[in-house]
């Protein structure tokens, strides 16, 4: 099982080889959404879930990035299939991003696991408003006068195995782009997005019937960027709350909790200490969200495999 395992990673991993930057907006929550990271976790437990998430990234630093994400998920346990939903709006400087992608995923039983496989497919909307920088030489040529959008397509995948115990997974992004030079200001929206490789994995351990540890990792790579990894660990008690902290090399220490409300509400919170010279200018980054889910039933006849967290 593990040799085909590698096998389907290694695809996955080679497809995302032929980056040139990394423009993904952060999240410091990703732990509770794997979807974001990963098409293939869509649909992959047995719960329908929406989330809203409202990021503030480098706080009082002018132009910072500001990101405000809706997700949607949901199987379709019948046809082995998952469904979801994503609209996400960055906001960096003067350039502001649209997105909005649909996700279909397939699942099968694996081992003592579930394999599943997902697609990621949408629209990109880049737009820059040049009269909002500060200009020092207000006749350079280079610097437009007027707003410019556009839009694009978009289209990532991903593999995705998880068991009772332990997950990871790989996925490649923005499968669209291509390398290209820019020679202007105004080539800048040619090609929005550069391919992007994201691998991520964790295993749960049980303390008692009532506490758990999730240590877990998240490696991102870009070839024109430095390879960064998050390294964080869960303490979870009673699957009522959740406490943890990441370390995210290069920028950040990360503290979050989550609380269930309820069995279907979650809220969570996230802050992340900035550690790069950035600290000097900036009071860290916050980040904020809520989740609703409904718990469906499988069909009678439907062996269900799914990890013991889903959202």
């Amino acid at each position: 099982m593990i040799r085909y395992l590698i096998i389907l990673l290694f695809l996955v991993l080679t497809t995302a080889l032929s980056v040139s930057a990394q423009q993904d907006a952060l999240y410091s929550q990703y732990m509770f959404d794997r979807m974001l990271m990963n098409p293939a976790y869509a649909g992959s437990s047995k719960w329908m879930v929406g989330s809203l998430k409202n990021r503030m990234q480098y706080v009082k630093l002018e132009g910072a990035p500001t990101t405000n994400l809706f997700t949607f998920q949901a199987p379709v346990q019948v046809k082995k299939i998952g469904l979801g939903l994503k609209v996400v709006r960055d906001k960096i400087a003067v350039t502001n991003s649209l997105a909005a992608t649909a996700f279909f995923s397939y699942h099968l039983g694996f081992g003592k696991g579930k394999l599943s496989f997902g697609l990621e497919g949408g629209l990109l909307n880049n737009s820059y408003n040049y009269e909002g920088l500060h200009k020092l030489d207000l006749d350079d040529p280079a610097l437009l006068l007027s707003a410019e959008s556009y839009m694009h397509p978009d289209v990532s995948t991903g593999v995705y195995y998880q068991s009772a115990t332990y997950y990871f997974g790989a996925s490649a992004n923005h499968l669209f782009s291509s390398k290209k030079s820019n020679s202007s200001v105004g080539d800048l929206g040619a090609y929005p997005k550069n391919r992007s490789f994201y691998g991520m994995g964790g295993y749960i351990i049980e303390m008692s019937d009532k506490m758990f540890l999730e240590p877990g990792f998240l490696v991102k790579y870009a070839v024109s960027a430095p390879l960064q990894v998050d390294f964080n660990l869960s303490f979870i008690w009673q699957d009522l709350f959740t406490a943890g902290a990441s370390f995210r090399t290069g920028d950040a220490v990360v503290s979050y909790v989550k609380i269930d409300i309820s069995k279907n509400f979650k809220l969570l919170y996230s802050y992340d200490f900035t550690i790069s010279n950035l600290a000097k200018y900036s009071n860290g980054s916050h980040e904020i969200g809520i989740s609703y889910g409904i718990e469906l039933l499988p069909p009678p006849e439907q062996k269900v495999i799914h990890p013991r967290y889903y959202f």
